[in-house]
Parts: structure tokens; sequence; C-alpha cells
């Protein structure tokens, strides 16, 4: 069996209105909303307002999604894929003839995965979709000048529709990080947070994403004493069970958490899989909690922090509330130390982030929860993302 991961309020009723909160619009950035209506099952019509008329709007590329599932419904409207004058990183333009204030796209639904990115889309068996909405988001062109935007977004769904929009953050850039999700099901409640879960998910694994993910945030609300500042939603989907295997791809994003399921392995209880499972809830959970302070405090310092911060905190998450065993948990940290000690941080980042970074946590010889109590304190009250320096300075004041 194969298994693999890659990192890649509620409930508004029919052809209602939801207006996501941001901040002020921030220095030097151009104004802008976005309507995006789902006007069919596998597509959507995004609007763009402008404050001011612009002449080109540049987005990160994400593979062929907009080349292939966008097209522009504006009048005089040029696609053009270009790399970024500032660096080698590719870009998706849309030239316009003239400057205008308003902009629209018509966006097929896209089932495939964007390389070392999010998946655009997420779909359910029943008809739901998640939509990532950080592909929206971008720099315009007006006169000669190059702005970002600060973008307010809307949502419209079908008749009779639920619609959950992303969650809502001090920095407003970080509201569009998510996804949206439009479909007939609403959550429902999973401890101290809520699931849409795909009702193609196998009986046995519907009840161990139900089980874990409601013991889990119970555990970690508990354990952390913080109320969550956003509603935590699950979203689970299952994309096939043909294909060999198992595969879980998601992770939290931004203060909620998507799963994509596929794999033919999965439509009978397997304990591989099973603790497989459970270990992917709990460490996504962590991250919710490392996120829950008002601005989010994971940031670009060393992915070991976060990663192997999650890793510690789910392991004792798993063992506290008798999930896993202390063997299970004992086993599961002694492969992570062998594999630290074959790798780099240069030679394999990625397994170095979650193994090494688990590892440098439990050399500090300091409780997890109240380690990761004090950081998120920390960040909270500093304002400043998780560093090296932030847990050196915490681990020693614990430690005396």
């Amino acid at each position: 069996m194969r298994t693999s991961l890659i990192f890649t309020t509620v409930a508004i009723g029919a052809s209602l209105l939801y207006n996501l909160p941001v901040t002020a619009a921030e220095t030097g950035k151009l104004p802008a909303q976005m309507q995006l209506t789902r006007i069919a099952a596998d597509k959507w019509r995004a609007d763009y307002s402008f404050s001011e008329a612009i002449s080109r709007l540049t987005m990160p590329a994400a593979g062929d999604y907009r080349s292939t599932a966008w097209k522009p419904l504006t009048t005089g409207v040029r696609y053009q894929a270009e790399q970024s004058p500032q660096s080698d990183q590719q870009m998706d333009s849309y030239i316009l003839a003239q400057p205008l204030r308003q902009l629209s796209f018509e966006i097929t639904a896209y089932n495939g995965f964007v390389q070392k990115n999010y998946a655009p889309n997420n779909r359910f068996s029943d008809g739901g979709a998640g939509i990532y909405m950080g592909f929206f988001d971008g720099d315009v062109q007006e006169a000669s000048k190059t702005r970002g935007m600060n973008l307010t977004v809307s949502y419209r769904g079908l008749p009779g529709e639920t619609i959950i929009p992303t969650p809502a953050f001090a920095d407003a850039e970080r509201n569009l990080r998510a996804y949206a999700y439009f479909g007939p099901q609403k959550p429902v409640p999973a401890g101290t947070a809520k699931l849409i879960l795909d009702p193609a998910t196998p009986e046995w694994l519907a009840k161990l994403i139900l089980d874990t993910s409601s013991t889990m945030s119970a555990y970690f609300s508990s354990t952390y004493q913080r109320t969550l500042l956003r509603e935590l939603v699950l979203m689970v989907s299952v994309t096939d069970t043909s294909s060999p295997g198992f595969s879980m791809k998601g992770g939290a994003t931004n203060g909620q958490i998507t799963f994509r399921l596929s794999g033919k392995a999965m439509l009978n209880e397997h304990p591989a899989i099973r603790r497989l499972v459970q270990k992917l809830v709990a460490h996504e959970m962590a991250h919710i909690w490392q996120d829950n302070v008002s601005q989010g405090g994971i940031g670009d310092e060393p992915a070991w922090i976060h990663e192997g911060g999650a890793e510690a905190m789910a392991i004792v998450a798993l063992k506290n509330t008798a999930l896993w065993t202390a063997e299970e948990a004992a086993t599961y940290q002694e492969n992570a130390s062998a594999t630290c000690k074959k790798i780099t941080s240069q030679s394999d980042p990625y397994h170095y982030a979650y193994a090494c970074g688990l590892q440098k946590f439990m050399d500090l010889n300091v409780d997890i929860p109240v380690l990761w109590r004090s950081l998120i304190s920390e960040t909270g009250q500093s304002g400043l993302p998780y560093s090296e320096t932030m847990l050196s300075n915490v681990s020693q004041r614990l430690r005396k």
C-alpha cells in the first residue's frame, strides 16, 4: 500500500450575498472588489471592480489552471504567459485593450493539481465544491504604475446552496489563502470544530474522521486554553476510490483544514490508514492553534519550527487522548529520529522540516503543551511570527 501527503457565519441561503470582512485599504494598494458567483455545477463567474481603471491584471502562474479554465468575458482582454521582470517567476497576465474599471471571467471546474501549490478545486460527490481563493489575487497596472490589490470578496451560490467563506484575518491578504465552499451540506459539529464530509467517504473512514476531529478539536481547545478566533471548518472530499493505494492530500489553509481523499485502499479498514488519518488530522489541527492569533503566527521562518512543532503537538495529543498507545507514539518518534539521521536541510528539506523538526522539539526537554502555550502567547503579544530566536528564548525561560 502506498500513501502520500502533499501540502499542497456559515450557511447563506439561495443567491444571498456574503461580504467578507477585511481591514482598511493598505497604503499603496488599489482597492478592488470581486464577486464570485457559482453559475452552474462546474462553472463560476468572477466579476472584478476596481477603484481606478486598469490596463493589466497579473498573477503568479498556477500551472495551466488559468490558461485552460479561465475565460475572459470582458471584450478586448488578452491572456499572456510571461516571466516576471523582477525574478524568474512565471506569471499569468490579462492585458486590456483599453483601461477599464470592470473585468469578468468565467471559470470552469479544474480537477487537476498545481505542482507545489494548492488544488484549485476540491469537488464533492454530492455536487459541492471548494475553490481556492488565493488564485484570484495579484497586481494591477494603472497608467504606468504597478500596484497590488486590496481585494474584498463577496459570494453568490446556486439556489438553496450553502456558502462557507474563507476565514478572516487582521491581515486582509491572508483572507484569500483558503477555500470557499459552495454546496448542499451544512457543517456538522465535530467537537469545537465543524465538518463537511463527502458522502462518498467509506463509513468506517467517515466515522474515524469525525471521531478524530471531535477529539482533537476538544483536546486542543482545552489544552491550549484559547478560544478559536475563527470558526474551524474541516472539508473532506473524495476524488476517486479506484486508483491504487490511498492518498490524503491537503492540510491547514489559514484557519481551515481541507483534505482530498483517493484510492481504493480506503474502502476497507486498515490500521496503517487509521494511524495516518489520525496523525494528519492532529497535525493540521495543531497548525490551527499555532495560527490562532489575530495576525497569524506562522511566518517565513524555517519550516521545521511550525512543522516540527505541529508534529510534536500532534503526537502528544494522540497519546494524551488515548487515540494512540504510548508504544505507537514512541514508534513514530523513533522512526522520525532515524529519518532525521539520514538527511540534512539541504538534501531533503521537506522531510527535514517534519522529522528533524520533531527531533529538535523533543531535544528541548520541555513539556510540549506548556511550550506551545507560551509560544502562542508570545507571538500574540509581540505580533512577531515564530522563529528560532523566540523558541530559544521561551524554552530557556521555561527550563529555569
